[in-house]
């Protein structure tokens, strides 16, 4: 057996019949609110289109944040250029787009070419611009353009031996030159203001919406078990060799290079995947989107989520976008020590990340084995009383005391399902994963929103409700130590 071949991923120990329940329950229920329960808030106009639009485009971020996760999580490689692999991907798309044939606005004072041209003395469609009337053409264009370009630099880049932050130095050299070029107008790529005016039933049509979302929740769900693959694969074992254990990789006759390489091509062509579907949801591709501090907010994304683990990457770039969408809107001055504090938060504290929660979970269930129908009918019950206060049904909106009914019995019921558990790193998951769900779905109570020393009631409650798991942990980890003192001590005083 080669080193290669002892190398294993942490998840290949030998699972409890209690996890393998606990994460068949956790796919299944995210699939369910993916596939069904939002379309069908959707559809009966309990979450607004606007909402529907912006979870499509924070899918396009998960999508991405994968690339992220296999370049760096797995194979060790901190690159700074992942949002302009994105970004052009997005402009390729946007080409199609912004022309007569994909339905661009265009009119017949500007020769029905992008208005943009005018402006650049420009009469006649550019022959650079001529293939991108096909869509087959644009949606290979998509994939390819940054694959290619990745390869060539990668080709290099890791050829000289180039690693660790000189790397990280290049790549982000490589963006910040991108951004300026893509920012002249000579290019005649819209220069600063970018690509717009495509066809606006794209982000404002209800059905467009709904399709847009559905294909891209599908395409993350085909880009997840493409790389879950990979990373049992015998080449995922080579890039998880190259970032542990690459002198040992060297020597039993392996190019390290060439993994590196594979890595970083790769994840260029999964952002690539995701700008395509993030342009036509947005309505506008700019320069701005490929700029440096873009691609270190999309490492931030995966080192939250937690590096090394696909699903951390995907819940990292969903919950940091919705939070700054949240935070932005609600307390605008705040977010940006929000943000700080997040990135401190992961170096310092939680350097697994969200993924690094979720295993001690895992142990925590392993141990108590709380009935999982206890955080299913949890989750439920907030869902459905929040959808009751949110719908329009006059005697529940015109009576204060049913609504306050509703809050109580939603209140009680949780209590006395969740106060009687030790997994307190469970609780604390729950009572994250509840929050962003009301806010993503747009089922959050009005009520909720009313200030308390200017800040929003919502906020005060969620600070409340993750005291209580985190204040029990500390205490049980204290009693443990102090049992774990207590015994040692009268060991060593009987010997």
């Amino acid at each position: 057996m080669t080193g290669i071949e002892k190398l294993h991923l942490p998840e290949e120990e030998l699972i409890a019949p209690e996890i393998k329940s606990l994460r068949l329950w956790s796919k299944i229920i995210a699939i369910f609110i993916l596939f069904f329960l939002i379309p069908l808030l959707g559809n009966f106009g309990i979450m607004e289109d606007p909402f529907i639009n912006r979870l499509g485009r924070y899918l396009c971020f998960a999508i991405c944040a994968i690339g992220i996760d296999l370049a760096w999580g797995y194979t060790g490689i901190l690159g700074l250029c992942q949002a302009m692999f994105f970004t052009l991907g997005g402009y390729a798309m946007a080409m199609h787009l912004s022309l007569p044939e994909g339905g661009g606005d265009v009119r017949l004072e500007y020769h029905n070419i992008p208005q943009f041209f005018f402006f650049n003395n420009v009469d006649v469609l550019p022959k650079f611009w001529e293939p991108f009337t096909s869509l087959p053409f644009s949606f290979i264009a998509c994939l390819l353009i940054p694959t290619i370009i990745a390869l060539c630099f990668g080709f290099f880049i890791f050829r000289s031996k180039v690693k660790g932050v000189y790397f990280t130095i290049i790549t982000q050299a490589i963006a910040w030159g991108a951004y300026l070029i893509f920012c002249r107008n000579e290019l005649l790529l819209g220069g600063t203001n970018g690509l717009t005016n495509f066809y606006k039933g794209l982000n404002q049509s209800p059905n467009w919406i709904i399709a847009l979302y559905l294909i891209s929740a599908f395409t993350l769900v085909l880009v997840y078990i493409f790389a879950k693959k990979l990373t049992y694969s015998r080449l995922g074992r080579l890039m998880i060799a190259v970032r542990d254990k690459q002198m040992l990789l060297n020597f039993i006759g392996y190019r390290a290079s060439s993994v590196q390489l594979f890595a970083f091509t790769l994840s260029a062509f999964i952002a690539g995947i995701g700008g395509m579907l993030y342009v036509p949801q947005n309505g506008i591709i700019t320069p701005n989107v490929m700029r440096v501090e873009d691609s270190i907010w999309m490492v931030i994304w995966v080192a939250l989520g937690g590096r090394g683990n696909i699903w951390g990457a995907i819940i990292g770039a969903l919950l940091t976008n919705f939070a700054f969408s949240f935070l932005t809107s609600d307390l605008p001055s705040v977010w940006p020590f929000i943000q700080g504090g997040m990135f401190l938060a992961v170096v310092l504290m939680f350097p697994d990340g969200i993924s690094g929660l979720w295993h001690k979970f895992e142990k925590e269930h392993k141990k108590y084995n709380t009935k999982l129908w206890r955080y299913g009918c949890t989750l439920l019950t907030v869902i459905i009383g929040s959808i009751l206060l949110k719908v329009n049904i006059s005697f529940i909106n015109s009576n204060i005391s049913i609504q306050i009914i509703i809050y109580i019995l939603v209140f009680i019921i949780v209590a006395i399902l969740l106060l009687a558990s030790k997994e307190y790193s469970g609780l604390a998951l729950l009572i994250i994963s509840i929050f962003f769900l009301l806010e993503i779905l747009g089922i959050m109570p009005e009520n909720m929103n009313h200030t308390i020393y200017n800040i929003p009631l919502k906020y005060v409650i969620f600070i409340i409700c993750i005291l209580y798991p985190s204040i029990m942990s500390y205490r049980e980890k204290k009693i443990i130590l102090l049992d774990t003192i207590k015994n040692n001590t009268k060991t060593i005083g009987e010997a």
